[in-house]
């Protein structure tokens, strides 16, 4: 019995147009669903970036403190010495007081680009606790210049040091390299906080960043180590020597 092999029926040829068009569907929304959660991953991953880095410039400040009959810098007004400049001796990039570029831990990741100075590139991203009150009622208090020591903190796991810088428009950046513009890198009063008392974000003059990691601020405490905290929870008396 012969068989013809010679058949009518055509090989089937490539994808057709519709085809084409329901795979490249499939792998937009594939992508609209992916996206997010890799954003968010990366976003995740440089928060910890953020937090080892903060744990340590903890140990620097503890090690300073260690051989500075346990100061630590505070404002950064004035003549008083940039904590960043103090800690130098005691991070692995080194640097020099006129070009301190290169600290890697000096640098939050998640610090976006300036809009206002795209070209110019952020070097110290935390601004430092120079928040000072004369007693655990006076709600307004002052700025700390110079150094105190982290005795006069009862709680310093909960006291800040250093917290995410804001971004906006208003902050000075610092360059790192012959730069003036680092007086402003110190909290010291309401206005500097993410939210006023009745849940109102502040502006203009804020220097906490209100939404750098999710809606917070990541957090070097007194006593080295670091965390996240929502911003509506950055209050004053996260600042204070002795709480009330």
């Amino acid at each position: 019995m012969k068989f013809d092999m010679n058949l009518n029926s055509k090989p089937r040829g490539a994808f057709t147009l519709i085809e084409l068009l329901v795979v490249i569907a499939i792998i937009a929304i594939l992508a609209a669903m992916l996206l997010p959660a890799l954003a968010k991953a990366k976003q995740k991953g440089q928060s910890t970036v953020c937090l080892n880095d903060l744990k340590q410039v903890g140990l620097a400040m503890l090690m300073f403190a260690d051989e500075n009959e346990d100061m630590v810098p505070r404002g950064t007004a004035g003549n008083s010495r940039r904590w960043w400049l103090e800690f130098m001796p005691y991070v692995p990039e080194g640097g020099t007081e006129r070009d301190y570029r290169n600290i890697r831990i000096f640098m939050c990741p998640s610090y976006p680009i300036p809009k206002n100075t795209p070209n110019k590139k952020q070097v110290v991203t935390y601004v430092v606790n120079a928040w000072d009150f004369t007693s655990t009622r006076d709600t307004v208090g002052y700025e700390q210049l110079g150094l105190s020591k982290l005795t006069a903190f009862k709680q310093p796991a909960d006291s800040a040091y250093l917290l995410d810088n804001e971004h906006d428009t208003w902050r000075p950046i610092v360059t790192g390299f012959r730069d003036p513009q680092t007086a402003l890198n110190d909290v010291w009063h309401a206005s500097h906080l993410p939210y006023d008392s009745s849940g109102k974000r502040l502006s203009t003059d804020r220097r906490i960043a209100a939404a750098r990691h999710s809606v917070g601020s990541n957090i070097l405490y007194l006593d080295g180590h670091a965390g996240y905290r929502a911003a509506k929870q950055i209050k004053t008396n996260l600042f204070r020597k002795q709480k009330p």
